[in-house]
């Protein structure tokens, strides 16, 4: 909706201004949280029978993060015009400025997040989820009414993370300080440095590897361009959050069968779960392959047009990849942050080796068709680690 409203009201220079933001934003929020939100949720998962030890391992996790996000955004904030400069943009520059303070909430309301998800409270998980996007939707669109400069979206993130905030708070509860001592606190703290170092750039690259084309289109061809193609590609996020929400189910279950090895256990359910994220990735594909062309009634004809055969070919990747999304967090939550670092450090490689070969010469196509086979590589590599570093011989769908 959001997109749509942006592209209708301001253009497709102002959609590429936001997407470009909005990317920076998150992979930013993805250096700045150290990987703390994943060795909170892996731990909370791992002690969810110890009340005390759960406690004790989040607030070491919070303190951490106070701390990095107060650092990240001061960088980031000092960077913003450098940044604005090397994607030919002003607008973008002056946004990523906007989003700074954002940054700092942002990283204390990953880790929040990551407790709830360890501790398998979804209720509360979900109702964060959509606190942080409709507080985008309604501060975009005060700015869309003003129509005022695309810079300002930036502030619409910093406004809902700081609302999430506040929210996440009241269910987190982090109190009780006075149940745990201090040298509780940093033995915790030292076992998240370990863990999140080693995860880091496991959460830099992961949110990274879904934008890479966005990047690399911001460096190569001009913000229109880039609003096009972000317009087939919002279709695509939508899609991929399909699969995102099983994944966050599946994360704190697979911690559990993985401490126990019970690897035909793992197999039974990775197939039955591939099978429910294909078969709902498949309807929402081909419900919005369906109903794409119908947009020319409210938008320009040729935005439609130019994005619709891009648009094929993402959703293509998107479907074979849908099988493995669930568990492109294994090794993760088999206590090898390590491992899931170098898995999606080869992938976001060779992306973004991809991207730059092919978008000079076919542009958005080029990045599409990237994108797509970068998908499909994922899958297969997956198999390969599990088969090598879980001892699930054969892939995690086919080990006996």
């Amino acid at each position: 909706m959001l997109n749509v409203i942006i592209l209708l009201s301001l253009g497709a220079d102002s959609l590429g201004i936001f997407n470009q933001i909005y990317a920076i934003f998150v992979i930013s929020g993805q250096i700045t949280v150290l990987g703390l939100h994943d060795s909170a949720q892996k731990h909370n998962s791992e002690f969810s029978d110890i009340p005390i030890e759960s406690h004790l391992l989040s607030v070491a996790a919070l303190l951490i993060a106070i701390l990095a996000g107060l650092v990240g955004a001061v960088f980031l904030a000092l960077l913003s015009g450098q940044i604005g400069r090397f994607f030919q943009s002003t607008d973008v520059g002056r946004g990523i400025l906007l989003i700074a303070p954002g940054l700092f909430f942002f990283t204390i309301n990953k880790v929040l997040m990551g407790i709830l998800n360890g501790q398998r409270r979804m209720g509360a998980f979900a109702v964060g989820q959509s606190i942080r996007a409709v507080s985008v939707l309604l501060v975009c669109l005060i700015i869309v009414f003003r129509k005022d400069l695309p810079y300002k979206f930036g502030l619409s993130f910093t406004c809902a993370e700081l609302l999430l905030l506040f929210s996440l708070l009241i269910f987190v509860k982090p109190v009780g300080f006075h149940i745990v001592r201090v040298g509780d606190i940093r033995k915790w703290m030292s076992r998240h440095f370990r863990f999140g170092s080693k995860a880091f750039v496991h959460g830099f690259l992961s949110e990274a590897f879904i934008r890479i084309d966005i990047i690399m289109l911001g460096i190569f061809v001009s913000d229109r361009a880039v609003g096009i193609y972000s317009f087939a590609a919002m279709f695509l996020e939508g899609a991929y959050q399909v699969s995102i929400v099983i994944r966050t189910i599946t994360n704190p279950i697979l911690v559990r069968l993985l401490l126990l090895c019970e690897k035909k256990s793992i197999v039974s359910f990775a197939r039955r779960t591939a099978l429910l994220s294909f078969s709902a990735t498949f309807i929402v594909s081909a419900a919005i392959i369906l109903v794409y062309p119908y947009f020319k009634l409210f938008i320009p004809e040729e935005t439609i047009d130019s994005s619709y055969g891009v648009l094929l070919i993402l959703l293509t990747g998107l479907l074979l990849y849908s099988t493995c999304v669930p568990f492109d967090y294994i090794f993760l939550q088999a206590g090898k942050p390590g491992i899931q670092s170098v898995y999606m450090t080869i992938n976001t490689m060779m992306n973004a080796a991809m991207n730059l070969a092919l978008i000079p010469f076919w542009g958005i196509y080029g990045a599409c068709i990237a994108t797509a086979f970068s998908f499909v590589f994922s899958s297969v590599l997956l198999n390969v680690l599990s088969s090598r570093m879980l001892g699930m011989h054969g892939g995690i769908f086919l080990h006996r």
